[in-house]
């Protein structure tokens, strides 16, 4: 899992805006390039690392090579929300890629 991630949340009529920030090295590390299905990915394990039930909607990643970091958003929905059953971290997000180079 990730250890370097800035969350920011914004608050407003029931609808949270999520911004989760880290560094492009962390990213890079698990990914190969910048993808909508790797942000799905990293913002699910994320909420579910957190324990965080918001239904995710509205992903985007961009990748800032000037500031060497990785910004994903996303809108978390939480009204009317039932309890989601806790999720798995996948075992190839706890690997990356240079610790797969040593196996």
């Amino acid at each position: 899992m990730f250890n370097n991630i800035r969350e920011n949340r914004i608050q407003q009529d029931g609808l949270y805006k999520v911004t989760i920030q880290m560094p492009e090295s962390d990213y890079f590390s698990a990914y190969e390039s910048i993808t909508s299905d790797a942000a799905y990915e990293i913002l699910g394990n994320y909420l579910a690392y957190r324990q965080d039930d918001g239904r995710v909607s509205d992903v985007d990643i961009k990748h800032n090579s000037n500031g060497h970091v990785v910004n994903i958003t996303a809108n978390l929905h939480y009204m009317g929300n039932t309890h989601s059953d806790i999720r798995k971290t996948p075992d190839y997000l706890n690997i990356t890629r240079e610790n797969e180079k040593r196996i």
